[in-house]
């Protein structure tokens, strides 16, 4: 005998906003893309259901460089078919990005001076 279920639809979101919870229960499966190295892997969100979204930030475990939510996988959008999938058992954070999280990367002086970016020739006909 088949049992019918019936979902009320008019009631409040049941989930905490601005939470991991509420993008999964929106979006689903989401992913964690490195434009540097182009390598994306979905998002695990254990321990992070009830966290704040908007005060969480990712780095690839290979490069240290940033890594950004993504709803889409990544070889599915047009242009980012050289994506590869690069699923890490146990991923470690990067010493840099340790480093560029925690701020103790030293950051370079930028000389305003001269009007010409770094390394960039001067043109004598000007």
């Amino acid at each position: 005998m088949a049992r019918s279920v019936t979902v009320d639809m008019t009631g409040p979101w049941p989930h905490k906003p601005y939470t991991f919870r509420a993008l999964q229960k929106t979006f689903g499966l989401m992913w964690v893309r490195c434009d540097t190295c182009r390598r994306y892997a979905a998002l695990r969100l254990t321990g992070l259901l009830d966290v704040d979204y908007r005060t969480k930030r990712f780095s690839c475990s290979r490069c240290g460089s940033e890594a950004w939510v993504c709803v889409v996988e990544p070889t599915k959008e047009k242009g980012m078919q050289d994506y590869c999938l690069d699923e890490v058992e146990d991923p470690q954070r990067h010493p840099a990005a340790v480093d560029r999280l925690t701020g103790k990367r030293p950051r370079r002086k930028v000389a305003h001076s001269s009007g010409e970016l770094p390394g960039r020739k001067i043109d004598p006909r000007r």
